[in-house]
């Protein structure tokens, strides 16, 4: 069983994956910064059983992952757009597996870009290991398995989270300054920030509003189908009309870098967090359409969207330790299938007579 270096240990992301893997007697290393919070998530995590983790603490994790070469190192700390690739390029020098939580875009693609170094270096890079890329590319999976490329794939994922950290607005920071983005014919294009305003459906017959954002998801949905028109919405995004108005508007202010980490700066100083999300149900959604007009949908249900991804993070992390790898960069689904979901507590429903509603 490989030794799991946590970056990020005092967070909690960090602090609910090191419970996971504690519970499964795995051996931890919480890396962090400040030694106090170091100790007492140590403690924390010691109270549920077993031998306290080792913690580590250092203002250069990168360094200490060259002269310490752990087995498996995951990455909590965000925005990912600052973090994803130094921590991975990092792995791939010391041989390490890498398993990170990001769901913005350009980590998510530039991750994934890192595929032919780490086949070299027999490395395994796993980017989106969480509720935001996993539910909705398990369901693209499902729906394309056996079959040709659709020419059209829309997800929607639509959490809900009894809170979050600041990192996580850091991140939607980062997010909201890409852009729009949607594929068309296969080739990325911009969009128009909060637009495709869709009425997303759900088993019980209501409708969830979402909109277009930036997200991972839509370079897994590509990658998971092969379609050449892809569209990845939200309803983490507000969506009322002043809203949709406004999100260019802020998304183009925070593309000034000057700003975009002054902004950044605030919310770490200042601890600020995106707002709860309230329920009991996250869901996950996806459609395909072929040639021809056939159409297929499919719907993902789990628990807290946030518990979801710890439990996700840690059986990759597992995983990887355990030695069920293979050299390259990958989503968690492109790694190891729909069942990963599952496994990880959620249901999956397929439906191939609904209709999409455009």
């Amino acid at each position: 069983m490989g030794e799991i270096w946590m970056i990020g240990a005092t967070g909690r992301a960090g602090r609910n994956i090191s419970a996971e893997l504690q519970a499964d007697r795995h051996r931890i290393v919480l890396v962090g910064r400040n030694g106090q919070r170091l100790a007492e998530a140590a403690a924390a995590i010691a109270a549920l059983g077993g031998p306290p983790p080792r913690t580590l603490v250092t203002d250069d994790p990168l360094a200490q992952i060259a002269t310490g070469r752990p087995d498996v190192v995951v990455n909590t700390v965000g925005p990912f757009g600052a973090t994803t690739v130094p921590t991975a390029h990092a792995c791939v020098a010391a041989g390490s597996h890498y398993v990170d939580l990001a769901n913005e875009f350009q980590p998510v693609q530039s991750l994934l870009g890192l595929d032919p170094a780490a086949r070299t270096a027999g490395s395994t890079l796993v980017t989106g290991a969480g509720f935001g890329t996993l539910a909705t590319e398990a369901l693209v999976s499902e729906l394309c398995a056996g079959r040709p490329s659709p020419i059209r794939v829309r997800v929607a994922a639509m959490p809900v989270v009894d809170g979050l950290g600041p990192a996580v607005l850091a991140s939607v920071v980062d997010a909201a300054a890409t852009g729009g983005l949607v594929y068309r014919d296969g080739r990325l294009t911009r969009s128009r920030l909060g637009a495709h305003l869709q009425h997303t459906p759900l088993p019980d017959g209501t409708m969830r509003a979402t909109v277009a954002v930036p997200t991972g998801e839509l370079e897994a949905a590509l990658n998971a189908s092969g379609a050449g028109d892809v569209i990845a919405t939200s309803s983490e995004v507000p969506t009322g009309r002043i809203a949709r108005v406004a999100l260019p508007i802020v998304g183009a202010v925070l593309r000034v870098e000057a700003v975009r980490r002054t902004v950044i700066r605030l919310i770490d100083r200042w601890q600020l967090t995106p707002p709860a999300t309230p329920g009991e149900v996250s869901w996950a959604y996806a459609s395909t359409e072929w040639e021809g007009g056939e159409t297929r949908q499919a719907w993902l249900q789990a628990g807290e969207g946030y518990a979801f991804t710890s439990r996700v993070a840690a059986m990759v992390a597992t995983r990887l330790a355990d030695g069920d790898a293979r050299p390259g960069a990958f989503t968690p689904g492109a790694l190891f299938g729909a069942d990963l979901a599952r496994s990880a507590g959620a249901t999956i429903t397929l439906d191939s007579n609904a209709k999409d509603l455009r």
